[in-house]
């Protein structure tokens, strides 16, 4: 069970890498307006729920037992005649005015559950609610606020001078304050009295009705666990929104911006350093993923190439260790013989024509061997000029170059040909090309030949609708390759032969040759002996299925191999 939770999460954690950088950003402003806005609630409600106990006061039950309780706010009216405080209900005049009635109401304070000795340990009980008394007012435990309405807003009158800079009624300004604007204001009784024929004075009694009327506001207990309590419901949102705001878009930046641009900021400085050889990991987000995968593509390519260019160089430095090594021998015969024609001539001895030959022939290899490492050196940089041939005319030219090879190189030797067309249209080849890379196939032939050698020749393609394809198979009666020449027969100045006429140059130019044409060269043993060397190249030109087998000799009377083979 274990395991396909693992395997879900890593593909959960997969999905979630590859999002765009807009979908990451809106998941992470969800998340913070989330949980900012629960966290907040949550100090804002426990905070408030610890505040309530403040705004409670201690009073005496009607059993003579003390017990706190949370002071109604009002509205509640004054009674002078007792100067005391009476709770009120406010009554709407009919019609859209401003005014209203309020009428004294008697109420009993509601009884607490059980009593509390420590309201500071308990927060989240709930306390009865008692109502303002002028003696709580007097002690500082109550502030006491007009309620408004009523106002008359004829010149002259004014009611605020009894007011302190808070707006506090001062219990001892109260009994003036309320005669005043009793006075004052609006006689909303009357005009009730007016608009419903009810008279409220009569029917409540005068102390019990009045056009003024008061707020009560508990003062807090405690004024510093109050003040701490405050300033926590004020610091609460700012911590919480901005506190969570730091760590979400910090981790955001770090996880999805400055991660990822700084791991493909090292991968490009390795890459300045062409230090290659490394792989770029996928990284968060799909706009810098994609970046990620751009860069890898240009690290493999810049290593594949610089892999090519070493391949180049090491190709250089072993041709140039060859062409040192293969000098030494001409080297050290025309110094040795440049020594002894010098001792003669000191002896006073004639130089004789041996001497000379011999110095003819080195100098004569030297200028050989060094035409032929300069002709290396530029294939890779030889262009190819097709030209369209048919391949009847092709192989009549193939044939007719392999025949002036093998009668320069060994006259008389029997030489046989076959042909294989499986098409009669045209073909396109670099003609040069090709005869160059037959000549040094049939030289070789026709020098390790025992008594004749055979040229095979074929247009095919490998499939329908493929690409023409010539072949050149030569094949010997000779002594065939050794391993090591099957191995490395096309590597330059390879050669079991180190006589003065064989440098190793002759298939691993045939093998570039052919390479640049679209083909290639390969070595390996007739079946029942001998060298066989295929040259293939590429010769899309279009043909029809067709075939048919020529034999030819290079000289009279000699006998020509089997045209089926």
């Amino acid at each position: 069970m274990v395991r396909p939770v693992a395997v879900a999460r890593e593909r959960v954690a997969r999905w979630w890498r590859a999002r765009p950088l807009g979908t990451v950003f809106v998941a992470y402003l969800a998340s913070y307006l989330v949980i900012a806005t629960a966290g907040t609630a949550a100090v804002l409600s426990v905070v408030d729920a610890r505040q309530s106990v403040y705004y409670t006061v201690e009073i005496e039950a009607g059993d003579g037992t003390l017990t706190r309780a949370s002071i109604e706010t009002g509205p509640y009216i004054y009674d002078a005649r007792r100067d005391e405080l009476v709770p009120a209900t406010e009554i709407n005049l009919p019609g859209d005015n401003p005014y209203a009635v309020f009428v004294g109401v008697q109420r009993e304070i509601e009884p607490e559950r059980e009593p509390i000795e420590s309201y500071e340990e308990s927060p989240d009980e709930r306390y009865p609610e008692a109502d303002a008394t002028m003696g709580l007012v007097r002690a500082g435990t109550v502030d006491l606020y007009d309620w408004g309405l009523n106002y008359n807003y004829e010149p002259g009158f004014t009611s605020e001078d009894v007011l302190d800079d808070r707006g506090v009624i001062a219990p001892d300004r109260l009994s003036a304050y309320d005669r005043a604007n009793r006075a004052g204001r609006v006689d909303a009784v009357a005009l009730f009295e007016q608009a419903t024929g009810v008279d409220l004075r009569q029917a409540f009694g005068p102390d019990m009705v009045s056009n003024v009327a008061y707020y009560a506001d508990g003062i807090p207990a405690d004024a510093a666990p109050y003040a701490l309590g405050m300033l926590l419901n004020l610091a609460a949102p700012f911590v919480f929104y901005g506190g969570l705001a730091w760590i979400m878009f910090r981790r955001f930046y770090r996880l999805h911006i400055a991660g990822p641009l700084g791991s493909l900021a090292g991968a490009a400085q390795r890459i300045a350093r062409q230090d290659l050889d490394f792989a770029i990991e996928p990284v968060r987000g799909r706009e810098l993923g994609s970046l990620a995968c751009t860069l890898e593509d240009m690290r493999a390519s810049l290593l594949d190439a610089q892999r090519e260019l070493w391949r180049t160089a090491e190709e250089r430095r072993r041709l140039n260790a060859a062409f040192a090594h293969d000098l030494r021998t001409p080297v050290t015969v025309l110094k040795g013989t440049v020594e002894m024609a010098r001792l003669r001539a000191n002896r006073g001895e004639r130089i004789d024509e041996a001497t000379l030959e011999v110095l003819a022939s080195q100098v004569a290899r030297l200028e050989a061997y060094a035409t032929a490492m300069g002709g290396l050196s530029k294939l890779e940089d030889r262009a190819i000029v097709r030209e369209a041939v048919g391949a009847a005319e092709a192989c009549g030219r193939i044939e007719s170059a392999a025949r002036d090879v093998a009668m320069a190189r060994r006259p008389g030797l029997e030489v046989s040909y076959s042909r294989q067309l499986e098409g009669t249209g045209e073909l396109a080849l670099d003609m040069p090309l090709v005869e160059e890379v037959l000549g040094n196939i049939v030289s070789n032939a026709c020098v390790h030949a025992a008594s004749g050698v055979h040229v095979g020749l074929r247009v095919y393609t490998e499939s329908l609708g493929a690409a023409l394809r010539l072949s050149i198979v030569v094949e010997d009666d000779g002594p065939g390759f050794t391993p090591e020449a099957l191995r490395r027969g096309c590597d330059p100045f390879f050669s079991e032969n180190k006589s003065a006429e064989h440098f190793g140059l002759g298939l691993n130019i045939s093998s570039t040759l052919a390479r640049l044409h679209g083909g290639a060269i390969e070595l390996a043993n007739g079946s029942q002996g001998g060298a066989r060397v295929r040259a293939v190249f590429d010769a899309d030109g279009g043909a029809e299925p067709a075939g048919d087998t020529v034999k030819t000799a290079a000289s009279p009377g000699k006998s020509q191999r089997d045209s089926s083979r």
